[in-house]
């Protein structure tokens, strides 16, 4: 029987309403306290005493309900974050963290790449040089080839005439 009572005291008082919930209604009053705080401001640019003293009493009444929300879970309301921020506080700083290192890492995959396509393009013109070269002399080669197969050639033949003059 007194455990029902005092949960049903806690109940009366606020103390078994879930934190996000509270939370929800502490950022709602203050939404509301700051719309009437700029009707406040409209009443009295309009010379509207009538509304501008409703507004007061509104006023009043939600700053009461702050302060009590306040006081009757100022701990609450600062230590308690919930899942939902941990891992958006959590995934920003894995965010933030990768961010640099990924810079970094970018930075070195350039130079490397920067490294790699320096070397290649070396390679490549002194392949093509070594090429030209090659196809250089081998074309003074078989320059020379022919022209010494045309010589024999030549002299052959006119061997070979010189020998059917002969028996000729």
């Amino acid at each position: 029987m007194r455990k029902n009572l005092w949960l049903d005291h806690e109940l009366i008082n606020g103390k078994r309403v879930p934190i996000p919930e509270i939370k929800t209604i502490y950022q709602s009053l203050l939404n509301e306290d700051e719309r009437i705080k700029n009707e406040i401001v409209d009443a009295i640019e309009c010379n509207d005493y009538v509304r501008l003293s409703h507004l007061l009493v509104s006023r009043n009444k939600i700053q009461t309900a702050l302060k009590e929300v306040v006081a009757l879970h100022e701990d609450d309301l600062k230590n308690y974050v919930s899942t939902k921020e941990r891992v958006s506080y959590a995934l920003t700083n894995a965010a933030e963290s990768l961010e640099s290192r990924g810079e970094d890492v970018l930075l070195n995959v350039i130079k490397s790449l920067e490294n790699m396509n320096q070397s290649t393009h070396s390679l490549v013109t002194k392949s093509l040089d070594f090429s030209s070269k090659a196809f250089s002399k081998g074309n003074q080669i078989n320059h020379k080839a022919g022209k010494f197969l045309v010589k024999k050639t030549s002299q052959g033949l006119s061997k070979l005439a010189d020998a059917i003059n002969k028996k000729s």
